[in-house]
């Protein structure tokens, strides 16, 4: 590792890149932890003030591979739900309630996350699913199962990546973001050729695309949603790139929200509030959770059309698709219900 640590942070106006073949080796010996953590610590550091470029990213990408338990998903081609895995500090989450609204329209789509990661060490999607009554899963059978009747399956990386994960006690540690919270975007443990990533910011966009097609994605959606993830924002204009149509802007019309409804709240109010909407009660963000599975619906493939996927998420809904789901989910995960 030294001698990486000599390349990239010797002089101090000069920050130099690794190639792949570097990149592939130092992230190696990171995953076996088989370097003293001063180091580590020093090589995250160094990659966070130079910033990863795309070849480093590819090689730390490339390194993981052979760390993940893939399922293959491929029978249902789903979309990977790509969200920064730090979770959310500021605003509240809509998303566990969108998923099942989604899937009762008939997309089918998958996540994967692992809990109090830094940078922000937030909130994630999947707690709230856990206190709607969910549990995490670790068979991939019941997995697939799960995936396939209720439209929606989740795979923690404590299950998917042991060695990932034990790497998380380090970063919590180092406290600071680094590039695995880059790269864990993309690690794609289902094998599938979709997804919707969530970006934090514009200069993202061109390389979070670039590696997406690395990876193998062929359906490329990318959205800058509310704090990052892939919730549109409820004040603003939303835009949602795509390497497949046209760019598509999702304005928020009519949601009547502000920004200071959407402020965090605890996992429990938050759970409360999720099931409220997908049980087709009243609820100010009931529309907020419509605008959001249109977006899911889209980038699935079902439509192109804003319109058309709004009216397919409020007949989800309406009909109690939604909830169906979601009940299919819960009961198939607390089958199998395993702590992490």
């Amino acid at each position: 590792m030294i001698e990486y640590l000599k390349k990239i942070g010797n002089e101090k106006e000069n920050l130099k890149n690794l190639n792949y073949k570097e990149a592939f080796s130092a992230h190696k010996k990171v995953i076996n932890q088989k370097v003293p953590d001063i180091q580590i610590g020093s090589f995250w550091e160094v990659m966070n003030i130079k910033n990863s470029a795309e070849e480093e990213l590819k090689g730390f990408l490339d390194s993981t591979r052979d760390e993940i338990n893939y399922i293959d998903s491929d029978e249902f081609k789903p979309l990977d739900l790509s969200i920064n895995y730090d979770g959310k500090n500021q605003t509240m989450y809509v998303l566990p309630a969108a998923i099942f609204i989604a899937t009762g329209a008939g997309a089918k789509m998958v996540g994967h996350g692992n809990n109090k990661v830094p940078f922000k060490m937030g909130i994630t999607y999947h707690e709230i699913l856990n206190e709607m009554g969910c549990s995490y899963i670790k068979d991939e059978n019941k997995i697939l199962k799960t995936l396939e009747l209720s439209g929606f399956a989740f795979y923690h990386q404590k299950y998917y990546s042991p060695k990932l994960h034990e790497l998380l006690k380090k970063r919590k540690e180092f406290g600071l973001k680094n590039y695995l919270n880059t790269i864990e975007l993309f690690f794609n443990p289902f094998k599938t050729s979709k997804i919707l990533i969530g970006a934090s910011k514009n200069t993202s966009i061109h390389k979070y695309m670039e590696i997406a097609y690395y990876m193998g994605f062929n359906d490329v959606f990318i959205v800058k949603g509310l704090e990052g993830g892939i919730e549109p924002c409820v004040n603003k204009e939303t835009k949602l790139y795509s390497n497949k149509i046209l760019g598509i802007n999702i304005y928020p019309k009519n949601l009547n929200i502000k920004s200071s409804n959407l402020k965090i709240i605890s996992v429990e109010e938050n759970a409360g509030i999720c099931l409220s909407i997908l049980k087709n009660k009243k609820h100010p963000l009931t529309s907020w959770a419509i605008l959001t599975s249109a977006l899911l619906l889209i980038a699935y493939g079902k439509t192109e059309d804003l319109k058309e996927a709004i009216d397919m998420s409020e007949q989800s809904l309406k009909l109690n698709i939604a909830n169906e789901m979601f009940e299919i989910y819960k009961n198939i995960s607390n089958s199998d219900k395993v702590t992490v």
